[in-house]
């Protein structure tokens, strides 16, 4: 009855020795690594599948898989693998560039054995809202978009506020006939941007953010930021510019501009800014003691043109500061001179209907072809531009 056992026992040892080839691999045999993807359109992330030879080792330690940008110098540890026999790795991947992979074998002792392999992800150049993301900023923030890119937004309404900082794109709303609209988070604005171009869109519900001063309602443009074809509308600040505070270098294009509350400024504070603010429609914003004061631009050197500033019982538009470099010309603003050298008008700008938001002119509004004559400025249709949102070459 003893003789079972061991018999037994001898064939177990067998059974586990047999599969191994303990002897090492020639330290001249060719060492391969294989890197591929079936990635057709990166949106979130994605496997990369990496295959090498096996090798055997003595003294064994572990397999390190290494992963580096083309832009990188150095390589990012992604796995430690403890098995030796383990010959395939698959790496998710959040970014479409170009990969570096390195996959090395190391003994106890230190030494170690590695290959290399390279591979392409395909460029993603557009994400569109709310088909692959959710979130308008989960989309800005994702890894795929870098300057140049855009992301596209379906009719609807989006909750939260949205910081559009650092990167250079394009972030639009993609239906003319439906809007797509930015209602913001409590206790902030719709919209804080410093670069790229953000078009398309009603911002509504913001108020600035916490603090006394706090300036701009529904939006704070700075660096080289450009809002185009936007409606901005019922919005309060605690600070200056219920609608939108502007500087630097920030500009805004078509954009209408109406029902906004500030502290001492309703619509627009243009603070310290040299950058464009041409064909926009600016009506009916307030300041908390029921005045309407339209805008204000200081200390800048802005170019200020073909714009309508109306509707406001206080001032429509007032220049405080230092604003001798500033070109404020060809506006409807009620302060303007009937003899003003610089194309500004007073009339009333006759649009069609203001209680429902239609900011176009009737026919014979003293606003139409009454916009800078320049050929860089003339409506789609060829003519002289239209004062306002709906003028120029790029009308809302």
């Amino acid at each position: 009855m003893r003789i079972q056992p061991l018999y037994i026992l001898v064939i177990l040892v067998f059974a586990c020795e047999w599969p191994f080839d303990t002897d090492e691999t020639d330290s001249g045999s060719l060492f391969d690594l294989t890197v591929e993807h079936s990635i057709l359109r990166l949106v979130d992330s994605s496997g990369v599948h990496l295959t090498w030879s096996e090798i055997i080792i003595e003294n064994f330690s572990m397999v390190t898989v290494e992963r580096r940008k083309f832009t990188d110098t150095v390589w990012t540890q992604r796995a430690i693998l403890s098995n030796p026999l383990i010959t395939t790795y698959t790496d998710m991947v959040n970014d479409d560039t170009d990969f570096q992979y390195r996959v090395t074998f190391s003994d106890v002792q230190g030494n170690e054995k590695w290959a290399e392999g390279e591979t392409t992800i395909p460029k993603t150049t557009s994400l569109y809202i709310p088909d692959d993301y959710e979130s308008i900023q989960t989309a800005f923030e994702s890894p795929v978009i870098d300057d140049g890119d855009s992301i596209l937004v379906f009719p609807g309404k989006y909750t939260g506020s949205l910081s559009i900082l650092g990167k250079d794109i394009l972030v639009q709303a993609i239906d003319d006939n439906e809007v797509a609209t930015i209602i913001a988070s409590d206790s902030d604005r719709c919209l804080n941007i410093n670069e790229g171009i953000f078009e398309g869109f009603r911002l509504e519900r913001g108020t600035g953010g916490i603090g006394a001063f706090t300036p701009g309602g529904g939006v704070y443009a700075s660096g080289n930021a450009v809002l185009r074809n936007n409606l901005i509308v019922d919005n309060e600040a605690p600070g200056e510019g219920g609608g939108l505070y502007l500087t630097e270098n920030a500009s805004m294009y078509n954009n209408i501009v109406i029902n906004n509350v500030g502290d001492n400024v309703g619509g627009i504070f243009i603070s310290n800014s040299t950058g464009e603010v041409i064909n926009n429609t600016i009506v009916g914003n307030n300041i908390e003691d029921d005045t309407l004061v339209g805008v204000v631009i200081t200390n800048s050197t802005v170019t200020f043109l073909n714009n309508i500033i109306a509707e406001h019982t206080g001032f429509d538009l007032l220049l405080t500061g230092d604003n001798s470099s500033a070109i404020v010309a060809y506006c409807r603003f009620k302060e303007a001179s009937l003899a003003d050298l610089d194309g500004n008008i007073p009339g009333d700008p006759l649009f069609l209907e203001v209680a429902t938001e239609d900011f176009h002119l009737l026919p014979n509004s003293p606003c139409i072809d009454t916009g800078h004559p320049g050929d860089e400025y003339r409506d789609n249709d060829g003519s002289q531009n239209d004062m306002g949102a709906y003028g120029g070459p790029n009308g809302y």
